[in-house]
């Protein structure tokens, strides 16, 4: 039987001020799935996020939500989405309990009994009292995620869950997520790394520089960080270096994030790095790619003589 289509984007994209926020992107969500969306700070993420949740305004393309254009219809299309941002926002000179009241006034589990037991649910019902302004940034996603677990959103999206905390306040967190993704709630999820998220979601959006890189299953996620084993060497210049390491040891050469990427043993490693050091180059960072993003990105990526065409 075929899934529900719960959010379809269409050549989504995002200008402000004469600089594209996020830029040409498509893709769905299907009712009951966990997406992952999967890229460096500033590659689109966020802005995506904000966009298909009436929170940015669409300049072009479409996205609907349960069937209802968000560009055209705005925050009235998305009321049953619930949105925690990095970092969480809120009232921050009103208390947790009126801040809760208040964003979950069109719920019918919005009175004080309800508040209480999902706040206790979360650690957090002993600073009901307290202004948001005195939480710290660990209490703040808790609340956020409480108030999610309250309303009971057809769609939870959250902007980097996991980040800056420690991992048994990661292990916490993960686990009530799993808990809201048992309840049939869809989820996406976004993150610097593939990694955090790799057990939780279905589908994964790889984004670079405010576009879909590509989007793939779990299985393809671990043939792609199963296949080759780059060596990389970060430098100011990596289109430079790229053409030299080309020219001089005849190797096929990427280009990620200031570092150029190629297959090679390590005695040729210590050679380029020799030849660049010779050449003035300096070398910020030299080594293989181990973390399975990076090395999914890398397979992504063009080798260099493709990315010029």
């Amino acid at each position: 039987m075929e899934k529900k289509i719960i959010l379809e984007v269409n050549n989504l994209s995002v200008l402000i001020k004469e600089r594209f926020l996020v830029k040409n992107v498509s893709f769905s969500v299907e009712e009951g799935s966990c997406v992952g969306i999967i890229g460096e700070d500033e590659s689109g993420k966020t802005s995506l996020i904000k966009a298909v949740s009436a929170a940015l305004p669409i300049s072009d393309g479409q996205v609907y939500y349960c069937g209802k254009d968000v560009k055209a219809k705005g925050l009235e299309a998305v009321r049953d989405i619930g949105l925690c941002l990095d970092p969480p926002v809120f009232f921050k000179y009103q208390t947790v309990m009126d801040n809760m009241q208040y964003l979950s006034m069109l719920s019918e589990k919005n009175d004080k009994e309800n508040i209480i037991k999902v706040l206790n649910k979360f650690n957090i019902a002993h600073k009901m009292k307290k202004k948001v302004l005195f939480l710290s940034y660990y209490e703040k996603k808790l609340m956020a995620l409480a108030l999610a677990f309250l309303t009971e959103p057809k769609l939870l999206i959250l902007d980097e869950p996991f980040k800056s905390l420690p991992p048994e306040r990661v292990t916490e967190i993960r686990t009530f997520i799993e808990e809201i993704k048992a309840k049939g709630t869809t989820i996406i999820i976004s993150s610097r790394n593939y990694e955090s998220v790799e057990d939780l979601c279905d589908k994964f959006i790889f984004m670079e520089n405010k576009s879909i890189k590509e989007t793939l299953t779990k299985k393809e996620c671990n043939k792609y960080s199963n296949s080759n084993t780059y060596a990389f060497i970060k430098v100011k210049y990596p289109h430079y270096c790229g053409e030299l390491v080309i020219n001089n040891f005849g190797l096929k050469v990427k280009v990620l994030n200031k570092r150029i990427l190629f297959e090679a043993d390590e005695d040729t490693v210590a050679d380029i790095v020799k030849f660049l050091t010779r050449n003035r180059i300096a070398i910020y960072k030299a080594g293989y790619l181990s973390r399975k993003t990076e090395k999914i990105f890398a397979s992504l990526a063009p080798y260099f003589k493709e990315e010029e065409q």
